[in-house]
């Protein structure tokens, strides 16, 4: 009997199960494995605003995406601010469309800003070219506000548009944009005379494209109501609305995340 037991017992060390796989069923166990869900992406808008005082017309700026502001152009996050393209908006130009630049991230700004604030001389043989002065400082924005809640992909498709457009020259900069003097003109029959060369030339104007016109202001308005959030402007003032204005609207907002007063 002990002989029996102890042949039985060999045969059982000295025999491998065929189908016996324990490593693979270990591997292949689907217990403890969390399906990894998709993190939605970031829906950070910043908002710029440099106050209008006495002295300076004061801007306005928007950053579409990115967790900080966007200093450098290869820093995360769509930035755009318009501006008028070497001819400055006072006076007469305040109320015509005029070529427009488009600043692509924050230093841009401020440095554009703090060469014209206080700092900026007329040369005389070019008149309609600001020359600022060597050691401006940069200017940072007055205010900052932060939104994390709004819609990002129209908001920077919109932007995208834009800069698109003023490269094309069907965006420009009027620093009154609720003033169409060229449409004014262009509508106004009493303005031309009998003479074949000026009706020729009405004519003319009148077949001629008007282009989408902008301030900052308008422009980040526009922007943030793509974003889903309205902002009040006026349609009987000149400007739409100002910087000052514009952070007012801003700082009372129901879906503003947070607010810096200084940068």
């Amino acid at each position: 009997m002990f002989s029996f037991l102890r042949s039985k017992k060999d045969d059982s060390a000295n025999t491998s199960p065929s189908n016996s796989t324990p490593k693979k069923d270990i591997e292949s166990s689907p217990i403890g494995l969390n399906p990894i869900k998709p993190t939605d992406p970031p829906k950070d808008t910043w908002v710029y605003i440099w106050n209008m005082t006495a002295n300076k017309v004061g801007h306005a700026a928007i950053q579409v995406g990115g967790s900080q502001p966007k200093m450098k152009e290869e820093d995360p996050g769509d930035y755009a601010s318009i501006h008028p393209n070497g001819i400055p908006s006072t006076g007469l130009t305040s109320v015509i469309p005029l070529p427009a630049h488009v600043a692509t991230n924050l230093s841009e700004d401020m440095e554009t800003l703090g060469a014209s604030e206080n700092n900026a001389a007329i040369d005389m043989d070019t008149p309609f070219k600001v020359k600022p002065i060597l050691d401006a400082k940069p200017l940072p924005p007055d205010h900052v506000y932060h939104f994390t809640n709004l819609n990002n992909p129209k908001m920077s498709q919109h932007l995208q548009q834009t800069q698109e457009k003023v490269k094309n020259g069907d965006v420009g900069y009027q620093l009154f944009p609720n003033v169409n003097l060229v449409g004014f003109f262009k509508d106004s029959s009493s303005f031309v005379s009998q003479d074949p060369i000026d009706v020729e030339l009405h004519r003319r104007s009148r077949q001629s494209k008007e282009s989408q016109v902008y301030n900052c202001t308008t422009l980040v308005s526009d922007v943030l109501k793509e974003g889903g959030l309205t902002i009040k402007r006026s349609g009987a003032k000149p400007w739409g609305i100002t910087p000052n204005g514009l952070s007012d609207e801003l700082s009372n907002s129901d879906e503003l995340n947070s607010q810096s007063p200084k940068f």
